[in-house]
């Protein structure tokens, strides 16, 4: 499959649309504090990495195809949370809480699809919902407490893409030496119309450092840090995308062999958007899809480049 047309089909009748946005609330209806969520951190640390992507939430209308998709890819597991009413399950890669997936009937399926959302770490929520609305962007959701996980907001950026804020009620997981846990969330990168202004409204939030590649056309390519961790590029979006007024985030979760995931994916029921490829740092990444649609990364990091950051 082409780059161009991958993308095209990546992009068009599946961002922001009013079906999408709409299960956002009842996807994160209050779960019973009998199956509240595990803490990100145990022990608690307390302690909050502003900036840091410490979680993600799949939303997805076969919970049970989801599960089985990703357990066999990357052996995770699931754990029941909330009252059932809304199925919901916790993410755990090894003990690791990393995400949630949430059971939700997609109103327009012949042109909508599930979707992952990253969760940046913040000490309050309250600001990013006031200054998301003052620069242009939309509360979709809280700020509300979630048993177990803490206080969330989510937001859609100015330019449309879709995120939520955390602040941990046991605080961040610690920023680990060295390479990424295998199987994890490592990446993120935001395609935006215009990156530059983006760099600039998560700035402003999340107090990131926001450095220009180089090597890169002018605006078109950002790096964002925190705690001196690089967290996340920004970057155009790709040639023959049709929405070019939308944003959207891919995560990235970290492999042994990017080519052996894709291909695994494949005989799951998913499908390869853009084959392996190595970026401009070295590291070897793919865009995949489940077989509900959801899009997201694997990356491998080559062992020469481990000590020279993230890849962009």
């Amino acid at each position: 499959m082409a780059k161009q047309s991958a993308f095209q089909k990546l992009w068009v009748g599946m961002l922001c649309s009013t079906s999408v946005l709409a299960a956002i609330p009842s996807a994160m209806a209050q779960p019973a504090p009998t199956q509240p969520f595990a803490p990100l951190s145990a022990p608690a640390t307390h302690r909050i990495l502003p900036g840091k992507i410490v979680f993600s939430m799949l939303v997805t209308p076969d919970l049970t195809k989801a599960q089985v998709f990703y357990s066999r890819l990357f052996g995770w597991s699931f754990r029941a949370v909330g009252d059932g009413k809304t199925p919901r399950v916790e993410i755990l890669s090894g003990t690791q809480p990393i995400g949630a997936m949430v059971a939700h009937a997609l109103r327009h399926s012949d042109r909508d699809t599930p979707f992952w959302m990253p969760f940046i770490s913040t000490s309050d929520t309250a600001t990013v919902a006031r200054v998301t609305r003052q620069q242009g962007g939309k509360v979709l959701f809280g700020p509300r407490q979630i048993d177990g996980l803490g206080q969330m907001v989510i937001v859609s950026d100015p330019q449309h893409g879709i995120y939520a804020a955390l602040s941990a009620l046991a605080g961040d997981p610690a920023d680990q030496p060295g390479s990424p846990a295998l199987n994890s969330w490592s990446w993120a990168t935001l395609l935006a119309p215009n990156p530059g202004q983006e760099a600039g409204y998560y700035q402003l939030l999340f107090n990131y450092k926001v450095m220009a590649a180089p090597e890169a056309d002018n605006g078109s390519h950002y790096i964002i840090a925190s705690q001196d961790k690089e967290r996340a590029s920004l970057n155009t979006l790709p040639n023959g995308v049709t929405q070019k007024d939308r944003a959207r985030w891919v995560q990235f979760v970290q492999v042994q062999d990017t080519a052996d995931a894709a291909n695994r994916a494949t005989a799951l029921g998913g499908q390869v958007i853009v084959p392996p490829h190595v970026d401009r740092d070295g590291a070897i990444v793919a865009i995949l899809a489940d077989p509900s649609g959801a899009v997201f990364g694997v990356i491998e990091a080559q062992k020469d480049i481990l000590e020279m950051g993230a890849p962009q």
